[in-house]
């Protein structure tokens, strides 16, 4: 007996052991360990690619030689990459990357700012991503619309890591294409030059390009369109809502990747991404891409000026009509439960933390400035009147060419203050006067022209309908 307990505390004892061995590559550099001395990775064990193997202070900072945390830490730089910071770290080395990336629109966002600014106030010089104003609370449409794009539309840009979902996670300026994240945090610290697509997606997510190359068209809010359940277990939302499995892009289906065509990326003042034509004109074909029939409607010479590819080519399109965007100070969780899951993790984490407190123990209604970092007061809440992948609506853009058209400025602004106050009801876009969802037919305060990544073979509908456009519209030039 007494020899059985003794080999029971010699076992226990090596278990010991072996496990303070174990966790001594995680321990915190005390005074006088010998851990202090061996640098940052001695506790940070990681494995860079060799081009970026320098020393970690030369990004991070820090104080290899401090012999505590707090001294280690001291002068500490997280997110190197970052936008506020890349010039000086990334820069060092990629100095015209870097300067290029930072006029760029993935970083200034001009595009997206641009649009909704001009929609609702034309003749404005629209602001930039930083000084885009501040008004709390509202008390002009410009600081609502303000508001509106800092806390709740531009959620997905290298300033901010993203949404709390594991699809959109992702880094801060550089760091946002160049590292892969996943599980909550760095999946690795090997820098890649070739941009993988989930990368991109995770930006470009939703109802918006990117995401409709993959077939892939977000379901509505309502839990009861999201069917979120499948053999009575819940579907993954790593991109924050379930989405419907349409048809592919015909060239994913055959392998090409985002960057195949859009090679340049943030980092080059190469803006032009290849276009159809690129690989599909003439008997240069590249990959072995079938060539034009020049006698078709739409490749003749004269029809490809005039018709875009996408409108006969497009299998289907994202037509999210009466976008309504409601800021309230002083939400009803329990009316706002149904629609908790709207692509927002942070109105998702609102509203479910929050629904089982009444007034006066509620805490208070805060949501993050995606901008500054700084969280205010209100809540921005989102829905559809309908969201639909057909018919595929076509128009004349602004030069007369024939474009597929969504109504992706089809919204309503509107706030509900603290005290239960209106200060601002279904703000619509400039020319749009009623509540009602639009229709594209043409280019339009709400209606925009774009590429849908959606190609496939040609519909023959929208073929006869093209021909009969192009011969009306060439009699009525002929009669001009």
């Amino acid at each position: 007996m007494g020899a059985e307990r003794i080999r029971r505390r010699v076992a226990v004892l090596a278990g010991l052991a072996a496990a303070c061995a174990l966790l001594a590559g995680c321990d915190v550099p005390v005074l006088d360990s010998p851990l202090a001395a061996r640098g940052c990775r001695r506790c940070h064990p990681v494995r860079i690619d060799p081009a970026h193997d320098l020393a970690c202070t030369r990004c991070h900072g820090g104080d290899p030689s401090g012999r505590t945390r707090a001294a280690a830490h001291r002068g500490l730089v997280a997110e190197p990459a970052h936008p506020d910071r890349m010039a000086a770290t990334c820069g060092g080395c990629h100095p015209a990357e870097t300067a290029a990336a930072a006029r760029d629109r993935h970083f200034t966002l001009a595009g997206e700012i641009g649009a909704v600014w001009g929609a609702f106030f034309p003749g404005d010089r629209p602001p930039a991503l930083s000084a885009l104003p501040v008004e709390e609370p509202p008390e002009t449409a410009r600081g609502l619309v303000a508001d509106l794009l800092r806390r709740r539309c531009l959620r997905c840009h290298v300033y901010d890591r993203g949404d709390d979902y594991a699809g959109v996670r992702h880094g801060t300026g550089c760091a946002a294409c160049h590292l892969a994240r996943g599980g909550g945090g760095l999946a690795s610290h090997r820098f890649t030059r070739r941009v993988p697509d989930e990368r991109c997606l995770a930006c470009h997510y939703a109802n918006f390009v990117g995401w409709d190359y993959y077939g892939r068209f977000e379901k509505d809010y309502e839990e009861d369109y999201r069917a979120p359940l499948s053999r009575g277990e819940p579907l993954p939302r790593p991109y924050g809502v379930e989405w419907h499995e349409m048809t592919p892009d015909v060239h994913r289906r055959a392998g090409l990747a985002c960057t195949d065509c859009h090679p340049a990326g943030p980092c080059s003042d190469r803006r032009r991404a290849r276009g159809c034509l690129d690989c599909h004109l003439g008997g240069g074909q590249r990959g072995g891409a079938p060539g034009l029939d020049a006698a078709r409607v739409g490749h003749r010479p004269a029809d490809r000026a005039r018709v875009d590819c996408a409108v006969c080519h497009a299998v289907w399109s994202v037509r999210d009509r009466g976008r309504a965007l409601t800021r309230q100070d002083a939400p009803d969780y329990d009316f706002w439960w149904y629609l908790r899951v709207q692509g927002s993790s942070e109105v998702e984490r609102i509203v479910t933390g929050n629904v089982e407190f009444r007034p006066p123990y509620r805490p208070p209604s805060l949501m993050r400035d995606k901008v500054s970092g700084r969280s205010r007061p209100g809540v921005w809440f989102e829905g559809f009147f309908d969201r639909r992948w057909t018919p595929v609506p076509v128009g004349p853009d602004g030069r007369g060419r024939l474009r597929v058209l969504r109504p992706v400025l089809d919204l309503s602004v509107s706030y509900l203050d603290a005290d239960g106050l209106v200060p601002f009801d279904n703000l619509r876009p400039a020319g749009l006067e009623t509540p009602a969802p639009v229709e594209c037919r043409e280019v339009s305060p709400a209606c925009r022209p774009y590429t849908p990544h959606t190609i496939g073979r040609a519909d023959a509908l929208r073929t006869l309908r093209v021909e009969r456009w192009l011969r009306r519209e060439g009699a009525g030039a002929r009669g001009r």
